[in-house]
Parts: C-alpha cells; sequence; structure tokens
C-alpha cells in the first residue's frame, strides 16, 4: 500500500517555528477558518492539500502522450495565432480541461498495466499542462524571423531557426536554478496567477465528486461557453455598454473619454463589460494590495491622458487620440523604408523626411512603462535587498542533506509543499548550469552566423535579464505583477547599437524573451511544488515541451511566411491572416533601434521618455522612509511599480472592463475575502478557474468556427447590439468621428 506522507511527519521536530494551527486539518477545514490578509499569500493554505503519496508514477503513458499531442496542439495554436488577425493566447486552463478528459478517457479503456497503471492523477494532470504550455512557448523567437523574412529578404537554413528558436527559451530555463531558492522555494512566494490552475487541479481530483467547488467549476465553465458567443459575436455592445455614449452618438470627445469596446477607441470611463475575455479574472484572483496600487493607477490613467491631449503637450491634436504608429508632424503615417539604406539609417534621407512623431497618449505609455522598470528595481532593491543577497549565499551554501533553502529573513519560511516535495531528488544546479552553458554557445553561434549583433552585446543583454529575472520574478511571486523590461531593453539596445534595427531585435528579444520564460519556469516549478511533483520530472517536462514547441513554431512559420507573404505585408490583412505582430515588432526595431539617440536623448523631443528611468529610481524612496519611520501609516502597501505602470494602462487596445473589474476586486478580494472569509477561501479560486477555462473554449471555437482561423469568416448579421460600422458608430455607439 502506498505510504501517505503529512505535512506533520514532514514537520516533526525539524522546523517547529514553522508549525501552525492548520497542520493536519484538510483544505475545507482551513478554509472554514482561515482569514487572509491583504497580501493574499495564506489563501495556499485552503486551496493546497496538506497530503500526499510520493509513490504515484507520474511519468506514464498518459503524460507521454497527451503532453506530445497537447504540446503540439499548443504550440500550433500559438504559431497560428501569431497570424490571425485576432489575439488569442493559448490558455492553460484550456489544456487543463483537455488533459483532464483525456486523461480520465485513457485510465478507463486502457488495459491495466504499463499502459494504465491505475486512476489518472492530479500529478499526471498538472505535468502534461506544464509541458502543453511549455510547447506554446518561443513565439518571440519567430517574430525575428518573419521581421527578417519579410522585411530584409533574409531567410535562415532549418538548423539555424530551430536554434534560435530553442536558445531563446533556454536561456531563460539555465537562468532559473540560480534563482530556486529566492523565486520558488519560500512560502511568501506564491505566484497569484498561478492559484485557479492550483485549485483547478485538487478540485477536480477532490474524493468527493458532489464536492460545491467541482460542480461550481462545470457550471461556470458550462455558463460562460454559451455566455461568451453573445459578447464576442451575437452582441458585441454587450462588451462595453456606455450609457453617456448612447445619449450623445455624435461626439468624439464622448467617443474619446467613454468609448472603449474598439482598439483605441477610447478611455472606456463608466463602461460596464459583461464580457469575461475583456474583464478576466485579475479581480478575484489578484491581491487586495496589488489590486489597490492597480485601482490607483488606472484612476491616474483616464485623469492624465485626456489633460495630455487637450493640453497639446507632445503636439498631441495634430495625432490620433490613441495610437501606436508613426507620424509625420502634419499626421500623416511616416514610411520608415524612405530613411533606411542597407538596413541601416541614412542620415541623408532622414534629413530630407525629417524625424517621426508618437500620439502622445503612446509617447506616455513608454516613458510610464520606462519608468515601472526601474521604480520595480528599487522596489525590490529596498524591500527585498537582505533576501536576494541571503538567496544567493544559500545558492553556493553546501548543506548535509543537499537541500539549499534562505536561512534568515521573509524569504526564509518555506510553505508545507516543500517539506513534502523535499522527500524527493531535487534538480541539481549544475544541469541548469550545463543548459545555460549549452545555450549560450547556441546565442554565440547565432550572433557569427547573423552577424548582426556583437558578442559583447549578447552577453550584456543576457546579464541584464539575469538581474531583471529576479526583479520581475519577486514581483509576479508576491503580487501577480511583472514590469514590462521589452521597451527598457529596446531603448538600452537602441543607443548602444544605433541605426542597427536588426541588432535591436535580437538585443530584445535575448533579454525580453530569457525574463519572461525564466518567470514562466518559475511560475510552473511552483504549481509543481504544490502539486508534489517530483522536481527532476518537472524539469523533463519542461525540457520535452520547449523541444515539441520550437519543432512545431519553425515549420508552421516557414509554411505561414511562405504561402501568405503578400498577405503578411499588407497592413490591414485579410479576414483570416495578418501581419500584425511582426509589423509592430519591425516597427520598434526601426524605432528604438535606428532613431533612439535621436528622438530620446537629451534635447530630443522625446527626452522625457529616457529621463523616466531616472524619475523611476527615486519614486519608491519616499514610501520606503516613510515606513521605516511610520510603520502603522501603510507606506508598505504602496508599489511604485505597479503604480506606474497602470498609469499608462488604457493608452491602447480594448478599454471598457476596467470599473467592472474593480467592482469585482471590492465585492472579492475586499467583502468577500473578509467578511465571507470561508466562501472566498472555498470558491474564488475555482470559480475564477472555470469562467476563464470556459471563456477560452469559447473563444477558441468561434476564432475557427466563425471569426477566420479556421480560414473561413462567418460574420453575425447587424441588429441593435450588433451595429453596422456604415452608421457611423462603434459597437457601443460611440461615434467614429474624429
Amino acid at each position: 500500500m502506498a505510504t501517505i506522507v503529512t505535512d506533520t511527519e514532514k514537520h516533526d521536530q525539524k522546523n517547529p517555528d514553522a508549525l501552525d494551527t492548520t497542520v493536519g486539518l484538510t483544505r475545507d477545514e482551513v478554509a472554514d477558518t482561515l482569514k487572509v490578509d491583504e497580501w493574499g499569500y495564506d489563501i495556499v493554505k485552503a486551496l493546497v492539500s496538506a497530503d500526499d503519496d510520493p509513490t504515484e508514477p507520474v511519468f506514464t503513458f498518459r503524460f507521454w502522450f497527451l503532453g506530445t499531442l497537447l504540446g503540439t496542439f499548443a504550440g500550433a495554436l500559438g504559431q497560428l495565432y501569431t497570424f490571425k488577425p485576432q489575439t488569442v493566447a493559448v490558455s492553460s486552463l484550456m489544456l487543463s480541461v483537455f488533459g483532464y478528459v483525456g486523461g480520465m478517457f485513457l485510465s478507463k479503456v486502457l488495459p491495466t498495466g504499463i499502459l494504465n497503471p491505475g486512476r489518472f492523477t492530479k500529478k499526471e494532470l498538472a505535468l502534461i499542462v506544464i509541458c502543453a504550455s511549455t510547447g506554446a512557448k518561443g513565439v518571440a523567437s519567430t517574430l525575428i524571423i518573419g521581421a527578417k523574412d519579410l522585411y530584409f529578404n533574409q531567410k535562415y537554413s532549418y538548423f539555424d531557426a530551430i536554434i534560435l528558436v530553442l536558445t531563446t527559451q533556454f536561456i531563460g530555463y539555465g537562468a532559473v536554478g540560480l534563482f530556486r531558492t529566492i523565486l520558488v522555494y519560500p512560502r511568501r512566494a506564491f505566484y497569484p496567477t498561478a492559484l485557479s490552475g492550483v485549485s483547478l487541479f485538487e478540485t477536480l481530483f477532490a474524493a468527493d465528486l458532489n464536492d460545491k467547488a467541482f460542480k461550481l467549476f462545470w457550471m461556470a465553465t458550462a455558463g460562460l461557453f454559451f455566455w461568451t458567443f453573445l459578447p464576442q459575436y451575437i452582441a458585441p455592445t454587450l462588451i462595453g455598454i456606455s450609457v453617456f455614449c448612447l445619449s450623445n452618438q455624435n461626439s468624439p470627445l464622448f467617443t474619446q473619454l467613454f468609448g472603449g469596446v474598439n482598439n483605441n477607441e477610447g478611455l472606456g470611463i463608466g463602461s460596464i463589460s459583461l464580457d469575461w475575455n475583456n474583464i478576466g479574472d485579475d479581480g478575484l484572483i489578484f491581491p487586495w494590495v496589488t489590486q489597490v496600487n492597480q485601482m490607483a493607477g488606472m484612476i491616474g490613467c483616464v485623469t492624465v491622458i485626456p489633460i495630455l491631449y487637450y493640453s497639446d503637450v507632445w503636439k498631441a491634436k495634430s495625432f490620433p487620440f490613441m495610437a501606436q504608429g508613426l507620424y509625420q508632424a502634419n499626421g500623416k503615417k511616416y514610411n520608415q523604408t524612405r530613411i533606411l539604406s542597407n538596413d541601416a539609417l541614412d542620415e541623408a534621407k532622414y534629413a530630407a523626411y525629417g524625424q517621426p512623431y508618437y500620439s502622445t497618449s503612446w509617447a506616455f505609455n513608454t516613458m510610464m512603462q520606462n519608468m515601472s522598470v526601474t521604480a520595480g528595481i528599487v522596489h525590490v532593491a529596498l524591500w527585498h535587498g537582505k533576501d536576494i543577497i541571503a538567496g544567493v549565499k544559500a545558492v553556493f551554501a553546501k548543506k548535509a542533506d543537499g537541500i539549499q533553502t534562505i536561512q534568515e529573513g521573509e524569504l526564509a519560511e518555506v510553505d508545507d509543499s516543500y517539506h513534502l516535495t523535499s522527500v524527493h531528488p531535487e534538480v541539481p544546479l549544475w544541469w541548469y548550469g550545463a543548459l545555460m552553458i549549452v545555450s549560450l554557445g547556441l546565442g554565440f553561434y547565432i550572433c557569427v552566423k547573423d552577424d548582426s549583433l556583437p558578442w559583447w552585446a549578447f552577453l550584456l543583454t543576457v546579464f541584464i535579464a539575469l538581474i531583471f529575472i529576479i526583479v520581475s520574478g519577486l514581483l509576479a511571486a508576491f503580487t501577480g505583477f511583472s514590469p514590462p523590461f521589452k521597451t527598457f531593453l529596446q531603448l538600452i539596445g537602441g543607443f548602444l547599437l544605433p541605426g542597427r534595427p536588426i541588432a535591436n531585435m535580437y538585443f530584445t528579444t535575448f533579454g525580453g524573451n530569457t525574463i519572461w520564460e525564466a518567470v514562466a519556469m518559475c511560475t510552473d516549478l511552483k504549481i509543481g511544488q504544490y502539486m508534489k511533483i517530483p522536481p527532476r520530472a518537472v524539469f523533463a517536462a519542461q525540457m520535452y515541451g520547449g523541444f515539441i514547441g520550437a519543432l512545431i513554431h519553425w515549420v508552421l512559420n516557414h509554411i505561414i511566411l511562405d504561402t501568405k507573404r503578400d498577405i503578411l505585408l499588407d497592413p490591414n490583412g485579410d479576414n483570416n491572416w495578418s501581419g500584425q505582430n511582426i509589423i509592430g515588432f519591425n516597427s520598434k526595431a526601426i524605432t528604438f533601434g535606428t532613431l533612439a539617440p535621436k528622438l530620446l536623448a537629451a534635447g530630443g523631443t522625446y527626452e522625457w521618455l529616457s529621463y523616466a528611468f531616472i524619475v523611476g529610481i527615486f519614486i519608491p524612496i519616499p514610501f520606503w522612509l516613510g515606513h521605516k519611520y511610520f510603520p502603522k501609516v501603510g507606506f508598505n502597501y504602496v508599489n511604485t511599480a505597479i503604480l506606474s505602470w497602470f498609469f499608462c494602462y488604457f493608452t491602447v487596445g480594448v478599454n471598457s472592463g476596467w470599473l467592472s473589474r474593480i467592482v469585482l476586486g471590492f465585492v472579492f478580494q475586499l467583502y468577500l475575502r473578509k467578511y465571507k472569509s470561508a466562501w472566498f477561501n472555498k470558491h474564488t479560486y475555482i470559480l475564477a478557474a472555470g469562467l476563464s477555462a470556459g471563456t477560452q473554449l469559447s473563444v477558441f471555437v468561434m476564432s475557427f468556427a466563425f471569426q477566420g482561423a479556421g480560414g473561413v469568416t462567418i460574420d453575425f448579421p447587424f441588429w441593435a447590439l450588433n451595429p453596422d460600422p456604415e452608421t457611423g458608430v462603434f459597437s457601443d455607439y460611440c461615434t467614429r468621428k474624429k
């Protein structure tokens, strides 16, 4: 009979200080009494089971079969969506539903034995989802392949393209080994965005399938699956109901302030959204402290943007209220090809054609993103600097049991899942080191072969990424938010390598993708820890999923670039195909990689976009000092990295969902958390999982059945809640007039 290891047995006499009143209780018993504070990390006790069977097999035939199948599916879907007019992410919750159904089916139909060792387990499902979701990553590197092919007529060989995709993923993976003690093991590093999936794994395999949470998940999934057809296809007015625009359908000012159902329409002030795809689950799952900072930033954003525009800052009125392109001084589109010769800036052509301009909202967006980056660095250094130093020491410490954990500070306490998982061998540091060395070697090969990015710039961007992984990882682990480092790297690359757009693409991807992949891998490692999966199994699943994804990404990318070239080069694309992601990536490489010293240096039109880095260094300091001398005031609640980022949150995209999201935040993370804690603990995260899974399944079906992803577009007839654009209004009845 399998041995069940409990929390009590793992804690025994080794760490008496870590014992608490929840040890030995079931999840439901913990949820009945637990009071979660504003920071949110104690909710893990109510979501994650305290028991484990360490003998459960994970590398089963079911894992290899479904991991390969769903990894191929996720990789293909992720690459396919890169070339679609609709921006849809590959959802791990959707993969979880597919994996659960597939695993339960195989456990019923396969003969007992090596193909079917017994019941399908939550560890198998979690490992399948980790493998498959890893396969969906790697798209960032294919943007370089696409941009060089479409705009510079430079093609990669099959071998070089696959090496590029693998390298940009595995540099980040290799870096993770250095930071596990800081970003994975501690209890405080709980990754809020992972908790819906964790709650789903636990609920699907609960002993009682009549459990209310189990029923709630499937009811929410089914309900949102069918409901989403309304706002996303039949009645798009429900994406954002604007009373203001319904009352005045002829005012461009009303569109700018109150519109928000279409891309770049407006700020969405007062708009009520009934579309979960637009609202999202942030209001349910993000800790209250995170949401308060987000709300303050949102309110600041919708206040500042109109002031900047109507004050004509940066010649705002000469350009659209919201736009991401480049413009001439007269407001016409800027043709960046007219300033290039041989893939580099031509000074004579630039002098004759003139400099480009941004819309003021987009310039402000870039400025606040830059501020958020340095604010995040300083915030983490001030509040967690000692913990980081202790974590670095722990990496190189030699312990008798081979386990490296932080011995002092806020990150010294590990969660119960860590103790349970530690019965399995940890991944040796040299595995990650070897992966990093091999990945760096392959990166050098790409740099030498392409002759675009100098070797020193390659090493510099990787070094910067290693620093930022700690910042981004800690913020993601504590708050669910990660600063946008991509723009920062684009600007640094632009100043270091002026006039070289392809070099800027590499600099940004090798650095930015390394950060993103590392944080994503840390999240998966934490999920593996919560599910008590052997760490080496998680590592192997991530490597396997990465290899599957790289092959699929390259094959599909190559086919689509060859067969849809003319459509992808058209800025408008068609109903089925679009090169918008490659166009945007190429445009930013031209802007930052070619013109950064001219536009963003001291004396340039947009010098404050660079000064924002300096401002960001100082804005966290007053709050840190305030908390040091007045600890009861609440200065520690202020996170200037989040505030800065959300100050520019509504300068792009569909903006009609934020008020609904704020309302949900007050209902769930304030009222229910404080006053209905048992219900909140048991049902909030599984409800979020069901709502998101149902929505994403519905969007997936619609995108292929009606909206062009399957090669066919079927428009729904116009009616009151789906107004004809020819009538001069958006779906929320805001005027299209400028």
